[in-house]
C-alpha cells in the first residue's frame, strides 16, 4: 500500500506483541468494537510460527477492521516465506500482512515495531542521562514525530522528553507542546492502547488473558 493512502481513525486501537494468543485478541478486539474505535494499528508481532498467521488475521478479516501497521520479525519472515512459495496463505492473511510496512509515519505520528527512543540523543533526557546508544533506524536522528508508537520490550510506558509518566491511572491526556513515546504492552498479556485523537487521549487498557 502506499503510504499517501495511509490514515488514521479518529479513535485508534494500538496493538503490539500478540504473539498468538488469540484468546486476548478476540476480547480486546471486542472491547475497542464497544468503545467506538475505528481502526486497529499493530506494531509488530501479531504471531510467533506462521502456522499462526491465518488463525490471528482472522478476527481483523471477519469483522472487516481497517488495520494499518508495521511488520514485527514474525510477520516480516512469514510474507518472505510466502513470497516465495513456501507456505501457503489464506488470501486474508495475505492482504493484511500486504499492508504493513517497516515503518508508518503519518503528519506528526510514527509507528514502529522496536526504538528506545526517537530523534538525536539529545532530546531524550533518560537516554541522555543513561548513556544510551540510539538503537533505532539510522534516520532515526532526524526523526521530528511528536508522537512514536513502538513495542516489542512487552514494557508499557508513556515518556516524554523530561522522563516517564505515571500511568497507574489508565489514561493520560497528551500535550502538543510535547514530544512523545507510547509503548501500549504486549496483548498477550492482555495490555493494549486506545488513543482518542479527537481529545488527544491514550488509554492504558487491559484485558483478561
Amino acid at each position: 500500500m502506499n503510504q499517501r493512502e495511509i490514515r488514521l481513525g479518529k479513535i485508534v486501537g494500538v496493538f503490539s506483541d500478540v504473539h498468538g494468543n488469540l484468546r486476548t485478541l478476540n476480547r480486546a478486539l471486542e472491547r475497542c468494537a464497544a468503545d467506538g474505535v475505528e481502526q486497529i494499528a499493530l506494531l509488530g508481532d501479531l504471531f510467533d510460527r506462521h502456522e499462526q498467521a491465518d488463525a490471528c488475521v482472522a478476527p481483523f478479516a471477519v469483522a472487516g477492521w481497517d488495520v494499518i501497521g508495521v511488520y514485527g520479525n514474525h510477520e516480516r519472515e512469514t510474507a518472505l516465506a510466502a513470497a516465495a512459495g513456501e507456505i501457503d496463505l489464506a488470501e486474508a492473511t495475505i492482504a493484511l500482512l500486504s499492508r504493513l510496512q517497516e515503518e508508518v509515519i503519518i503528519g506528526d505520528t510514527r509507528l514502529t515495531h522496536e526504538v528506545e527512543h526517537w530523534g538525536p540523543g539529545h532530546h531524550d533526557l533518560m537516554a541522555r542521562l543513561l548513556g544510551r546508544v540510539h538503537l533505532g533506524h539510522a534516520h532515526d536522528a532526524g526523526d521530528q514525530s511528536r508522537l512514536t508508537f513502538t513495542g516489542h520490550t512487552h514494557f508499557r510506558q508513556l515518556r516524554d522528553e523530561r522522563g516517564t509518566h505515571d500511568i497507574a491511572r489508565g489514561s493520560a491526556t497528551l500535550d502538543p507542546a510535547r514530544r512523545y513515546l507510547i509503548n501500549p504492552g504486549a496483548l498477550t498479556i492482555g495490555q493494549y492502547v486506545v488513543w482518542n485523537r479527537e481529545n488527544d487521549v491514550v488509554q492504558f487498557r487491559q484485558v483478561e488473558w
